[in-house]
């Protein structure tokens, strides 16, 4: 029973990461295309917390997304959360981060 247990709490935990991961992208995705300012890195980390609530339905609680620009040309994004356990205690917390490239026109040298 507790090895059953176990391979379950493993594969909940493995599908929180895969939420996490998917937000943080979606979260950097939409500070890139909208130019990074701080107008879209607050959009970002709301739309992130929309999107785990979405795909997550329950599978990943406490959701925090955090947007911010590193530098002129790149945004990062991490999202940490804990994934459903079935018994309270057993399932780590889980964690993404992604960086990226600020879309912009650059002309031709």
């Amino acid at each position: 029973m507790l090895i059953t247990f176990l391979v379950v709490q493993f594969a909940l935990t493995w599908y929180g990461q895969e939420i996490a991961v998917a937000t943080a992208r979606e979260s950097a995705r939409v500070a890139r295309v909208e130019g990074g300012g701080d107008l879209a890195l607050q959009h970002a980390e709301e739309r992130g917390e929309d999107y785990a609530a979405a795909i997550g339905k329950g599978s990943l609680d406490d959701v925090i997304v955090t947007v911010r620009r590193l530098d002129d040309d790149t945004v990062s994004a991490t999202v940490t959360g804990h994934s459903m356990e079935i018994i309270p205690g057993w399932a780590p917390d889980v964690s993404a981060h992604v960086e990226g490239p600020v879309e912009m026109f650059r002309p031709d040298v």
